[in-house]
């Protein structure tokens, strides 16, 4: 069922990006606002109103206001952590919201990174535009069904992200579930609507963009660090993926800063 639509869109306090050093904790706390916390690299176990879970890279976090949490980085690496607060909206109903979600399609990354563009931009529509995302945000968040299938996905996109530089075959995304390879790849498929390896394609092209566009890098660079044995078949995945070259894309950012 979809959310009712609140009175007011959210008010969106602030957009930012933090890298938390291995052996990162913070004891319980809470803020006077809510936040949406998605995990780019690294683990995170939180403890909140007596649930302990643990988020791998591409789970979000919901952290309402006045409720205590504590949260510590795992597996002695440190966090990359994409986060938005904001204001109460008034008709909004949060006590349904799931504490976890999983970024399934791309899209929580895809808006959180928007609005931390816009944080650091002078636009003239920059409040108003960056509510319009948060509610979308939420929107997605809120709706999202935590089960089985996100722990899959969530399993396998920590395997691909921890394993970016190096060749990926389906038999080690099977191994890392504890599945069979044939099994694996219907399960995976059924999920996602799209193959285990094109998933794998999507990351890689997906690690290449946040690249180009926060960087000066070039593609010969760029390439290795995300899996690719050169530039050119950088450049070929990434028509392939985006339907457009990576210059485009390193335009469109320079653009928007």
């Amino acid at each position: 069922m979809s959310p009712a639509l609140p009175e007011a869109l959210p008010k969106a306090l602030f957009a930012t990006a933090i890298t938390c050093p291995s052996g990162w904790q913070l004891p319980a706390h809470h803020h006077d606002d809510h936040e949406l916390v998605l995990v780019i690299e690294g683990r995170v176990e939180t403890r909140m109103e007596g649930k302990l879970t643990i988020s791998a890279p591409g789970s979000m976090k919901f952290h309402p206001r006045r409720i205590d949490h504590a949260e510590r980085a795992l597996d002695g690496s440190p966090v990359k952590l994409l986060l938005v607060a904001w204001r109460e909206a008034p008709g909004t109903e949060y006590l349904s919201w799931p504490q976890v979600s999983t970024d399934r399609r791309g899209r929580l990354r895809m808006l959180l990174e928007w609005l931390i563009e816009l944080q650091r931009s002078q636009l003239p529509t920059r409040a108003a535009t960056m509510d319009a995302l948060l509610h979308a945000l939420t929107c997605e968040h809120s709706v999202a069904e935590p089960g089985p299938s996100d722990l899959l996905v969530s399993a396998v996109r920590a395997y691909v992200v921890k394993h970016l530089t190096r060749p990926i075959y389906l038999e080690d995304l099977a191994a890392h579930v504890s599945m069979s390879k044939f099994h694996f790849a219907r399960v995976f498929n059924r999920v996602t609507g799209r193959s285990p390896m094109r998933f794998v394609r999507e990351a890689r092209v997906e690690a290449a963009r946040t690249l180009l566009v926060s960087s000066n890098m070039p593609l010969r660079t760029i390439a290795p660090l995300v899996g690719f044995t050169d530039e050119f078949q950088l450049s070929r995945v990434y028509r392939q993926v985006t339907g457009q070259a990576p210059g485009s894309t390193r335009r469109i950012g320079a653009a928007r800063g």
